[in-house]
């Protein structure tokens, strides 16, 4: 195949399976997955990861002191586990050294599963950072100081010079923490079971029921009682863009994943007909209609002059209350 000359300059003769997606980690799984010959949609592979989450981050200091992110954490190592794949990220603490490994399972025609920090992909032309992003580095090219990656929405492959690379791979920044993350399996040899998927959904049902202060459902509470937080800070115009910009744009697919999600549900269903008896299709899109209000409800507040409290307040309030009548069902699927 070659890649995509808008996006890259030059032509790539370079065997990969990358077609553009919503969400970087459920994109770049199904390429991966494919590459070695199970072919998955990418709404699939975001629901056998148990994709859903919330997870309310403090990080003082920050034009972002307050982040709620709305996909579930380890939902790379959940794909996987959920198939029976044995997986582990490698991890290193030398920079150096993980670009050096990298280099070794490409030279081996094994592509590799990467996590990084959007502020050194030189595509992202990113003044802010954002760790956790999901590529997939297929080959390396120019002698080695230049490596072909895809991602998400960008059709064909991206040239990133091999120490920017090296450096986006490493990130200190809560709640995603890599040190050179990378999984490059040898093979991948599974079948999807409908008691596979019966286990993800109820166990993303359980993970959203069972959470803490500051994740599941419950960290909705805590959101709404920090609003006044929110509220005081120097910045909070951005703080509630950067807000809506993590539920309903940066690779969710709208409505904090939940929209995507709702693919999944349908798709699933097929297998596992119990599903569609539950209801479970519906209540997720209505999940997602409110989750998308939520966001708007955001944006709107971006661009005001009055931090709008109570508004948001019934906003997430909505959302508790559509996230918990979804996961009381599918919890007893």
């Amino acid at each position: 195949m070659q890649g995509d000359k808008k996006d890259n300059p030059s032509t790539f003769d370079v065997p990969h399976t990358h077609r553009p997606g919503r969400h970087c980690g459920s994109s770049a799984i199904r390429d991966l997955l494919e590459f070695h010959g199970l072919n998955l949609t990418e709404a699939f592979c975001f629901g056998l990861g148990a994709g859903l989450g919330i997870t309310y981050v403090e990080i003082p200091g920050k034009d972002t002191p307050f982040i709620v992110h709305v996909r579930s954490m380890g939902f790379e190592e959940t794909v996987f586990s959920t198939l029976g794949v044995p997986f582990r990220w490698e991890s290193w603490q030398d920079r150096d050294v993980a670009a050096d490994a990298l280099d070794t399972y490409l030279d081996a025609g094994r592509p590799a599963l990467l996590l990084t920090d959007i502020f050194h992909l030189p595509y992202f032309q990113s003044s802010t950072h954002f760790p956790g992003h999901a590529i997939v580095a297929w080959q390396r090219a120019e002698k080695g100081e230049t490596l072909l990656v895809s991602d998400t929405e960008r059709p064909g492959l991206l040239e990133v010079p091999r120490d920017k690379l090296a450096k986006a791979r490493f990130s200190l920044s809560p709640p995603f923490i890599h040190h050179g993350s990378l999984f490059a399996p040898e093979r991948v040899s599974v079948q999807v079971s409908a008691e596979k998927v019966r286990s993800a959904i109820v166990q993303n049902a359980e993970n959203l029921q069972k959470g803490s202060r500051n994740q599941g459902i419950e960290a909705l509470t805590t959101w709404i009682n920090d609003l006044p937080r929110w509220k005081a800070v120097d910045k909070w115009q951005w703080l509630l863009r950067f807000a809506y910009q993590v539920i309903e744009k940066r690779g969710t697919g709208g409505g904090g994943f939940r929209a995507m999600y709702s693919e999944f549900l349908d798709e699933a269903s097929e297998i596992v007909p119990e599903i569609h008896g539950a209801g479970l299709v519906e209540l997720m899109r209505t999940s997602a209609e409110a989750w998308s209000a939520l966001a708007d409800c955001l944006r709107k507040g971006s661009e005001s002059e009055i931090f709008p409290e109570e508004a948001i307040t019934d906003a997430i309030e909505s959302v508790r209350v559509e996230e918990t009548r979804y996961a009381d069902v599918a919890s007893k699927l």
